[in-house]
């Protein structure tokens, strides 16, 4: 097949697809948008050159206070992959949710592209209202939800939803929530030396490694973003619950995945932020969300390869 005819398929298939995506250029200031396809404009309600005289944080308008806002952020500046959910608005000031995809493109080992995959998921509310009204439990719900492609664990997507389900029974019935965060030590080093093949392999081996571990029916394992894992399980108290995340740092580097530039010793290991809590009335699920990352951090600065909370 000639290099004309695979770009004009290429551009068939991007120009025909359901879901929008949207390019821009990474190493021009600002990042401008150079390609939509028709469902992303259709999506949007913005034409090519309003994107690219507006740039996509106008999707945002003025509600920029999101953390999925300040995730992009974090990825884009760390040159690695995520998938969001996050509040866009039309032209015409309609709400949507939008379920994004960032995937980083290089050319001559440089980043040069960012790719933007993005469905509306319209009103979670009404989805909340509908699982709600069916009283499907949690191990029904998740069996329909969607899962991350590279991992097989749950999408980030609707862990935040899973998880505001759990917080709000646990609310009810007076019971403790424990989340888990895993991050993967020094993993942009690892993809620097080894290629993004081989990150994609070591992460789903970690992936298995935590999913294994928790064996009840009410765990929920999900890719957190990028080289992040969270879980998140009920009834389970702190000293245990730290001691179940030590074991398995402790599976984990029992892989014997070799990384030659990690500061901590030779092999792959993971951080993990533990936090355990009993809801008040007044919480929300993302209070415990905020916790966790604070958790992890302190596990990070300590060197990683343990747990903290």
């Amino acid at each position: 097949m000639s290099r004309r005819l695979k770009n004009s398929l290429l551009q068939t298939i991007v120009e025909s697809a359901r879901d929008g995506v949207v390019v821009v250029d990474a190493r021009a200031k600002g990042m401008p948008v150079i390609f939509v396809n028709p469902a992303f404009r259709s999506m949007t309600g913005y034409d090519d050159d309003e994107l690219v005289e507006k740039g996509l944080s106008c999707l945002q308008a003025d509600d920029r206070r999101q953390r999925a806002v300040k995730e992009m952020r974090d990825a884009l500046d760390e040159g690695r992959s995520c998938e969001v959910l996050v509040r866009n608005y039309r032209k015409n000031g309609e709400l949507f949710w939008n379920q994004l995809r960032l995937v980083p493109v290089e050319e001559d080992n440089e980043l040069a592209w960012w790719v933007g995959i993005a469905r509306d998921v319209g009103d979670l509310r009404e989805l909340k209202d509908r699982l709600k009204s069916q009283r499907k439990t949690l191990e029904e719900v998740r069996r329909e939800l969607p899962e991350d492609r590279l991992t097989g664990l749950k999408s980030r997507t609707f862990f935040d939803e899973l998880l505001a389900r759990e917080w709000s029974v646990c609310q009810r019935e007076e019971r403790a929530i424990t989340l888990f965060l895993f991050d993967v030590d020094f993993f942009t080093a690892y993809n620097e030396t080894f290629g993004r093949s081989a990150g994609d392999s070591c992460l789903k081996r970690v992936a298995n490694a935590i999913r294994s571990s928790f064996r009840r029916g009410g765990d929920v394992v999900a890719r957190f973003d990028g080289q992040r894992f969270g879980c998140f399980a009920s009834g389970m108290e702190t000293a245990p619950a730290l001691g179940f995340a030590a074991q398995i740092c402790g599976r984990v580097r029992a892989l014997a995945m070799h990384h030659p530039r990690s500061p901590g010793g030779r092999y792959i290991t993971v951080s993990c932020g533990v936090v355990t809590v009993l809801p008040d009335r007044d919480g929300q699920s993302e209070d415990l969300l905020f916790a966790g990352e604070a958790a992890l951090s302190r596990a990070k600065a300590r060197g990683g390869d343990c747990a903290s909370d």
